[in-house]
């Protein structure tokens, strides 16, 4: 395992980034990250506090959302029922927070990279870093591979030679007319 500039191993940072974000402690989250780009400088270490960030953002947002949606609240049955839905759906979302973020306790304690759906893919493009994407493509369904001689392409793929321009013609020097004397 790697330590840090201060000597305390980079995956605490880590383990303690996914900690406040569970504890949906989103500024003591953003200082921790802010802490990491600037002090420790470690790419794995700033993109798994970023993941960290990014999912207690996600979370609050979640929350706030569900609390503006309950405006029948103070309606004594309706309110009752939504309360109800509204608290179920914020119970699922306070699970799977809690179950990525102890699967990613897990991973970034082990010094892998937390893969958390996602935010991992938008903490590696805040990063900078961008998955290059290799597009092949398949030959026509037309294709017979038993015709063609090993190790020569199929038509549609085969370099072509340069091509060589014709014989130039070769054009006689334009007259120039000398303008009339007079």
């Amino acid at each position: 395992m790697e330590k840090g500039r201060f000597g305390i191993y980079l995956w605490f940072y880590a383990v303690l980034a996914f900690i406040l974000a569970f504890l949906g402690q989103i500024l003591l989250c953003g200082l921790l990250l802010g802490f990491v780009i600037v002090a420790e400088k470690n790419e794995w270490l700033t993109r798994q506090a970023m993941q960290a960030f990014f999912l207690s953002i996600f979370a609050s947002i979640v929350g706030r959302i569900l609390d503006i949606l309950n405006v029948f609240q103070r309606i004594p049955i309706i309110g009752t029922v939504f309360g109800v839905i509204f608290g179920a759906i914020t119970s699922l979302v306070s699970l799977l927070v809690l179950i990525i973020v102890i699967v990613s306790l897990f991973k970034v304690a082990k010094g892998q990279d937390a893969g958390v759906p996602l935010l991992s893919k938008l903490a590696n493009r805040a990063y900078g870093l961008v998955e290059q994407r290799v597009y092949t493509q398949a030959p026509p369904a037309s294709y017979n591979q038993a015709n063609q001689p090993a190790g020569t392409y199929p038509n549609y793929a085969q370099p072509q030679a340069p091509v060589q321009p014709a014989q130039q013609i070769q054009q006689p020097p334009a007259q120039t007319q000398e303008p009339p004397k007079q």
